[in-house]
């Protein structure tokens, strides 16, 4: 119903998550996709500070490194930065939430990373570039930070001492120089996305990835409404017959997202418990050798 509250979700550990996806460790192919900031890595004022929590990164090599496990990484970073800093070989890389893939193969370096982009899309390069140069003109602040994506571009303001009137203010510069609107406007919590129309969200990027692997069970990590937009595709897979699969929200802002509460199914407590939860399925998997399909 319209209006109506978000529900509460109760925050959970990883270790106590584990009972309830005991029957789908059994079932293959397992398709686990995550998020990155505030999922595998803690949220950080400065965008270009977040790092993978050491004990997920662990558990996603020794998932990805699994039979019948597909390890893949949904982000709206680009793949080149997602790689370098999740650093999992025998995973996919879908960046720029899902525009860019690329597969990074087994022991290899993350720059050696190659990931193809919608073509269609190259026509939002320039002026994406243009828009990334000029707005640091307008917005002299040392909070400011820019984001460049190829046909996208990400303006930051996570560490402004006001949020509301920094988004009102970067709002206000773009449509300045952009007043044409051909970038579709994305506010998030301390961000303002430009993307193109038509390009790639992550419940496309998500229903694709399914549709290509067909696996028995998937798994979605994210928290934030950007992931949000991919548990609702899930659950509408899961309805459908065509997975069996759970939307984990993690639980990394002060307050969850309403959108995030809504369409998840469980909600892990930090990032810290969704590495815990990460290593306990690598554990129990590396035991589990009855693996069966759907």
């Amino acid at each position: 119903m319209a209006g109506a509250a978000a529900p509460s979700l109760p925050l959970r550990r990883g270790r106590d998550l584990l009972p309830e996806v005991a029957a789908d460790l059994a079932l293959r192919p397992l398709l686990l996709i995550s998020d990155f900031d505030g999922t595998l890595a803690r949220i950080v004022m400065d965008p270009w500070g977040a790092r993978v929590i050491p004990g997920a990164q662990r558990a996603l090599r020794r998932l990805a490194g699994t039979a019948g496990v597909q390890v893949a990484f949904l982000s709206g970073r680009t793949a080149a930065d997602l790689a370098a800093r999740v650093r999992v070989g025998g995973a996919l890389y879908l960046g720029n939430h899902g525009i860019e893939r690329g597969t990074l193969a087994r022991r290899a370096h993350a720059g050696t990373l190659r990931a193809d982009q919608d073509p269609a899309l190259a026509g939002y390069e320039v002026d994406a570039a243009l828009l990334a140069r000029a707005l640091p003109a307008l917005i002299r602040e040392p909070w400011f930070v820019v984001e460049l994506k190829g046909p996208a571009v990400a303006f930051h303001f996570r560490a402004a001492p006001d949020v509301p009137a920094a988004r009102q203010r970067v709002l206000a510069a773009i449509d300045s120089l952009e007043p044409a609107r051909r970038f579709v406007r994305f506010p998030g919590r301390r961000i303002v996305e430009l993307r193109p129309p038509g390009a790639a969200a992550k419940g496309d990027a998500l229903r694709a990835l399914v549709e290509e692997l067909r696996p028995a069970v998937t798994w979605m990590l994210g928290d934030d409404a950007n992931d949000a937009v991919a548990f609702e595709a899930l659950r509408e897979l899961r309805e459908t017959g065509r997975t069996r699969g759970l939307a984990i929200a993690v639980h990394a802002h002060p307050e969850m997202p309403d959108a995030v509460a809504r369409a998840a199914d469980v909600a892990l407590a930090s990032p810290d418990e969704a590495a815990r939860f990460l290593a306990g399925v690598a554990r129990l998997l590396a035991v589990r050798p009855d693996a069966r399909g759907a």
